[in-house]
């Protein structure tokens, strides 16, 4: 049995400025088929477009307001929200006004930088 705190979990800044937690996945637990990912977009940040070549992805809000596109497609998103995202959709995130946007992320099977296909 794997049990990982997210304070034991050390966040890493990515490219785009946003801040990481693997909480789980095949790197920190015995998990081998999916991950789960705090991603936190702090004011003016966002993701970069991409997509997923296998990688079926879900984002749920925990905190805070934003914009996501999927395939042309936007919306708001806030607290509460759960964004599907399904191989082949391009898609990106960003944080709006006071505070986080803190993602929930999970990807099915496990994310892997291999199989992500940035298009900007």
């Amino acid at each position: 049995m794997n049990v990982n705190t997210r304070d034991g979990v050390q966040p890493f800044v990515g490219e785009d400025g946003s801040i990481i937690r693997e909480l789980a996945s095949p790197h920190n637990s015995d998990l081998s088929g999916h991950s789960l990912a705090e991603i936190r977009h702090p004011p003016g940040t966002a993701s970069q477009e991409h997509y997923h070549t296998e990688a079926e992805e879900v984002y749920y809000v925990i905190a805070g307001h934003g914009g996501v596109r999927v395939d042309g497609e936007t919306r708001e998103i806030k607290q509460g929200d759960v964004v599907v995202i399904v191989p082949g959709q391009h898609h990106k995130v960003w944080q709006k006004g006071e505070g986080d946007l803190v993602l929930l992320v999970t990807c099915a099977p496990a994310y892997s930088v291999e199989e992500v296909v940035f298009t900007e």
